[in-house]
């Protein structure tokens, strides 16, 4: 399913939005929103088919697992598990047979961006109405499978019951049966009630556990420092004191010859603007690397930059704020130029706020290498959507040739909207024809 994502984009004529519930024969329950401008026959043949758009939210198996399809990068605060909750608690699925991925961005998922706590408020209708639907199909399925009204039949824990009978079946059964035969258009869905929150029994339940955790407590979850490929080679950015506007005029590698494993520097210009210019060291291990660009010796050309200082800075944004045609105050409340020069008492103080560093555990890094036309990408990112034309643009092709792998992001508080890692690693595989791994070092992200 992920590779399927990763690979298709959405039809560009456009002209109604379907919401599809149908069975594949040996595909499973596929449930989101379709982008084919026009669907004729049932869902099940358009499955079937191969028609059914890519942008689904969960497929459920013909063992009754349920995937989630999630957009949203998973940093620790297990949106997984929580847009999970969401689908599972109005399709009746029972927690036990619910999993996640993360899929590739594509222009079919539309904006996939993790930040500012919109995760939930923003998908959460959208994924209860998904799971909805998904129960509403199976109950009209199960209800024909026992020969008995949909009306009389409830849903609980992945399974359909009617009452009056005693009679059930599971939804791996129907899934199995390929009999899924349901349709909902968008303005269907806007009409399906919801449960009122009085009626959760996941959301907002403590005891529900993470789906994430015994990945991450036994170490097979995937971080971006846990990818490996062979004939991988490692990255270090030789850094100047400035980004913006240095440039390298002379580069030695004397001494870095002399660390073991070092294979070589490269140097280039940032297509994308992100930077001006990359000295990297390339070594067959991170150390090395790292010692190797530590030993560059680069007479730098710090250009317009070169006398801005985080004092200089703070001058500057000073220098603003007093100029009433520059800059003003970004928070006020009443009128204090009126206030202040009657009021009986008057406190006088300067208040700053120093540039502040986004210091998750894991370092920004990035896996990059291209095969067969298409660049992969292994980096933990909070901006799919801003990564792969970024990359694109700096690997100098079409967006539809980057694959942006989503692993998990060992911290983001919002460092990691910036593809900026992934930029200097795309540069550095292409320069030297190898999968690279480009990593920030903790000690220089004040400059890294």
């Amino acid at each position: 399913m992920t590779a399927m994502i990763a690979r298709k984009t959405a039809v560009s004529t456009v002209n109604r939005r379907h919401f599809l519930v149908g069975m594949a024969a040996g595909a499973g329950l596929t449930c989101g929103f379709s982008l084919l401008p026009e669907l004729t026959g049932t869902a099940g043949e358009a499955l079937a088919a191969g028609n059914f758009s890519p942008t689904v939210w969960y497929t459920i198996d013909g063992g009754g697992l349920v995937t989630v399809h999630v957009t949203k990068a998973e940093m620790g605060q297990h949106v997984g598990t929580a847009l999970a909750q969401a689908v599972a608690e109005e399709l009746e699925a029972d927690w036990k047979d619910m999993r996640v991925d993360y899929p590739d961005p594509s222009p079919a998922l539309g904006l996939m961006i993790t930040g500012g706590s919109w995760s939930i408020n923003w998908t959460f209708d959208t994924l209860s109405r998904a799971g909805v639907a998904g129960r509403i199909a199976f109950i009209d399925a199960g209800a024909a499978a026992m020969g008995v009204p949909a009306g009389e039949c409830t849903a609980a824990n992945s399974r359909v019951t009617h009452k009056k009978s005693g009679k059930s079946v599971t939804y791996a059964a129907l899934v199995s049966s390929g009999k899924l035969d349901r349709t909902f258009s968008e303005d269907d869905l806007k009409k399906l009630k919801l449960k009122s929150p009085k009626q959760y029994k996941l959301v907002g339940n403590p005891h529900v556990k993470a789906l994430d955790i015994p990945a991450k407590t036994n170490g097979t979850a995937k971080y971006g420092l846990d990818m490996f490929v062979p004939g991988i080679v490692y990255a270090k950015i030789a850094r100047p004191p400035v980004r913006i506007g240095a440039k390298p005029n002379t580069v030695d590698d004397t001494e870095a010859k002399k660390v073991a494993g070092y294979i070589q520097y490269v140097s280039m210009p940032d297509p994308t603007g992100t930077a001006t210019a990359y000295v990297i060291a390339i070594a067959e291990n991170y150390p090395a690397a790292r010692a190797a660009a530590e030993a560059l010796k680069i007479d730098w050309d710090l250009g317009p930059n070169k006398d801005v200082s985080s004092d200089a800075i703070l001058q500057h944004a000073k220098e603003l704020v007093a100029n009433p045609d520059a800059g003003g105050p970004f928070w006020s409340v009443g009128n204090a130029d009126q206030a202040l020069p009657s009021a009986p008492i008057k406190h006088q103080a300067e208040y700053t706020t120093p540039l502040a560093i986004h210091a998750q555990l894991e370092p920004m890094n990035c896996v990059a290498f291209e095969r067969d036309g298409t660049w992969h990408i292994y980096s933990g990112t909070q901006f799919q959507t801003l990564a792969v034309p970024t990359v694109a643009a700096a690997a100098g092709v079409k967006p539809e040739q980057v694959l942006v792998h989503q692993v998990y992001l060992g911290g983001g508080f919002g460092r990691r909207l910036d593809p900026d890692a992934m930029i200097p690693a795309v540069l550095a595989s292409k320069a030297i024809g190898r999968p690279v791994k480009l990593i920030y070092d903790r000690q220089g992200r004040r400059r890294a």
